[in-house]
């Protein structure tokens, strides 16, 4: 009677659903206390109902239940990850590995115990190998070679591996995360075609995934980024323009009018490279900051003014479009999340 509700449950947390799973082992293990595949999946159920204390006590049940069962001291080794216990969630995941040698499960989770202890990359790149070489064909393995590969500042080998787990998977949402924050997080300002390709990648991420919180928060901090650097090239030639404009008023016209444009080009050349979700998105971020927009708008057209303003008038307008460009500079990097 209890194997539907399992394999049920199994189906539940699969598709996202902790809570739909516990409810239904709950009432298995009311009646069968030491059901050891009901206590299993329990674990993971309480672990992604962020209750790690509660999952370790489900997961020692099922190590006293069947002391040798690999999958029980697999479950157990991820609560002691979530609980901080590094040590332990090591040794436990390394019993389960020499349980089933050849499981690649087993190495899989060696390999995250290691990695987030923080010290054992190396360990962790092996571990990590052996699961891809047991099993070639699993997306996750080859994420999990990703990170670490990520973790030992080998970046080309951790695209390569991302890209292979996409080619498995191609709707995998971590690999199309992890693969976007690679262009995402850099800070060359002028690589714009990389921000553009990490920033869509993310979108991608979200679609095959929207609960993908990650990439929701890395996304933001991308268009943020895009924001800010198109308002620092705005401040930087209005303020280069008000320290020449009374020596060179002619500069400081042609300063004033690659102040207006430069920013214009810039967000252009980054928009052209987005898909039309992308900029819909922008656009409603924008809309959103209508601090930062107004002073945006007040800059532009004080630029706008000094090319044809008369001569004393310079320093005033680009004096004031240079505060105002970086009003919108500050305004923009402070939103917490669009």
């Amino acid at each position: 009677m209890s194997a539907q509700p399992v394999a049920l449950a199994r189906l539940q947390l699969q598709r996202g659903e902790p809570a739909a799973a516990a409810d239904l082992l709950g009432p298995v293990l009311a009646a069968e206390p030491d059901h050891l595949p009901a206590l299993v999946l329990m674990t993971h159920a309480q672990l992604a109902l962020d209750k790690p204390e509660l999952a370790h006590e489900v997961a020692g049940r099922a190590v006293r239940q069947a002391p040798g069962s690999a999958e029980a001291l697999t479950a157990l080794s991820r609560t002691l990850t979530a609980l901080g216990r590094h040590d332990e969630t090591i040794s436990t995941a390394r019993e389960a590995v020499a349980r089933q040698p050849e499981n690649p499960y087993r190495h899989n989770r060696l390999a995250w115990a290691l990695l987030e202890q923080g010290t054992r990359s190396v360990e962790a790149e092996h571990a990590a190998r052996e699961a891809v070489r047991l099993d070639q064909d699993e997306a996750d393995f080859r994420i999990t070679y990703a990170v670490v590969m990520k973790q030992l500042n080998l970046p080309k080998r951790a695209r390569e591996a991302l890209l292979d787990a996409l080619k498995l998977d191609p709707e995998n949402a971590v690999a199309r995360h992890e693969l976007a924050a690679f262009d995402v997080v850099q800070r060359n300002p002028f690589a714009l075609s990389r921000l553009a390709r990490g920033a869509t990648g993310l979108v991608a991420a979200l679609r095959a995934d929207p609960r993908q919180e990650a990439s929701r928060n890395l996304l933001d901090a991308a268009l943020r980024q895009f924001l800010v650097y198109t308002a620092i090239i705005m401040v930087v030639f209005a303020y280069l323009g008000w320290r020449v404009a009374d020596d060179s008023p002619g500069w400081a016209r042609v300063l004033a009018a690659v102040a207006a444009l430069a920013p214009a080009g810039y967000a252009g050349y980054f928009l052209l490279r987005v898909d039309r979700v992308l900029r819909a998105y922008l656009k409603e971020v924008v809309t959103r900051q209508r601090a930062a927009t107004l002073a945006a708008a007040l800059s532009l057209a004080l630029l706008l003014a000094a090319t044809v303003a008369p001569v004393d008038w310079l320093p005033g307008l680009l004096g004031v479009a240079s505060l105002a460009g970086f009003a919108v500079r500050l305004l923009t990097s402070l939103v917490p999340r669009f």
